[in-house]
């Protein structure tokens, strides 16, 4: 056959089956597109093996807790510890992710999941197992109970707490804390999950004796209730329940991840950065005059 006949028969066959020859175009577009995509994978994969075994990304959970973690409206999350956590992240050859939750969920995650970690978080003996500690963000004080101010509550020694019912969020260092110390849900704990509630429920519900929550943190909490400090009373201080905050992950997480965080978060401490991020944030950390 000529090359003239091929050329008739091959316009001849277009004419009569374009939906097929159509077809067959987009068909051969895709092959190649699917082909170029795995194509590119496999490159990814043989190039950066290292990626996602040595470098996992590490996910990072918070609450609201100001002025260590400040949840904006817009979700964007500020404050104290943040710039510590940020800082340390920064120095490090991980990737990582920042999200704030309940803190019962956070809670749950940073135990449960590899490569999830968790700020600010109290250093207890009840919780030494559950977690691989990073190391210190901060050393605050102690905890406190707190009562509205003109109620007639008489604490000299923690056990005379016990005559009382005191609020505390679920998993916190009030709650655990004072579990450890002979304190039962029910009897003298009434356990919310809800943080942003605490002060509040203080406020509105007469059969709520009393609150914990630290010198520091008091202020936010009572003006996210709408109220003024001054309408609060600080009744005893828990010298038996130091609060000092802590970077920690889950015990899935590798060895050599938290060997390495702990070492960038230590760096922070040793070249004065830690004290310089403590003085931008100096007039917020402050002891009240009650």
């Amino acid at each position: 056959m000529d090359l003239r006949l091929k050329k008739e028969v091959k316009l001849q066959y277009d004419r009569k089956t374009p939906t097929v020859m159509a077809n067959y175009g987009q068909y051969k577009v895709a092959y190649n597109i699917k082909k170029l995509f795995y194509t590119s994978l496999t490159i990814f994969a043989v190039s950066t093996p290292a990626f996602s075994e040595n470098n996992p990304v590490i996910h990072i959970v918070t609450e609201h807790l100001p002025p260590y973690q400040i949840v904006s409206k817009n979700d964007n999350i500020t404050g104290f510890a943040v710039d510590i956590i940020k800082e340390t992240m920064a120095r490090s050859h991980y990737a990582y992710s920042l999200n704030s939750y309940s803190w019962v969920r956070s809670y749950k995650l940073a135990q449960k999941k590899a490569n999830h970690c968790i700020f600010s978080i109290a250093r207890l003996q009840s919780r030494e197992k559950l977690f691989k500690w990073v190391g210190p963000i901060s050393h605050v004080s102690n905890t406190a109970l707190w009562a509205l101010k003109g109620r007639d509550i008489q604490v000299s020694s923690l056990n005379d707490a016990k005559k009382y019912t005191i609020a505390v969020n679920r998993d916190d260092i009030a709650h655990t804390g004072l579990m450890e110390r002979g304190f039962n849900e029910g009897e003298h704990l009434y356990v919310l999950d809800d943080t942003k509630s605490l002060v509040n429920l203080l406020i509105t519900r007469p059969e709520i004796d009393l609150i914990v929550a630290d010198d520091i943190t008091i202020k936010f909490r009572t003006e996210y209730a709408g109220a003024a400090i001054d309408e609060l009373q600080l009744i005893y201080e828990i010298k038996e329940l130091p609060l000092n905050f802590f970077f920690a992950c889950s015990t899935e997480t590798d060895d050599k991840v938290i060997a390495h965080l702990a070492e960038k978060l230590a760096s922070l401490y040793q070249d004065g950065s830690h004290k310089a991020i403590m003085d931008k944030w100096r007039d917020k950390l402050f002891r009240p005059n009650l």
